[in-house]
């Protein structure tokens, strides 16, 4: 098999990015945004924490 190298690769690439985005939908279910800039300055805030801005 010639390109075992390059599906093993691709595999652990694949599983990286998974990771990364399961990770993120887990944090979103657990109440913790994504929000960097401190939000309490942030002009988006309502989109971060819809709950706060009632």
């Amino acid at each position: 098999m010639p390109n075992l190298s390059t599906l093993l690769v691709g595999l652990v690439v694949l599983a990286i990015f998974v990771a990364i985005v399961a990770r993120g939908i887990y944090n979103r279910k657990q109440g913790k945004g994504g929000c960097a800039c401190g939000c309490d300055q942030c002009p988006g805030r309502g989109l971060c924490h819809p709950e706060e801005s009632r």
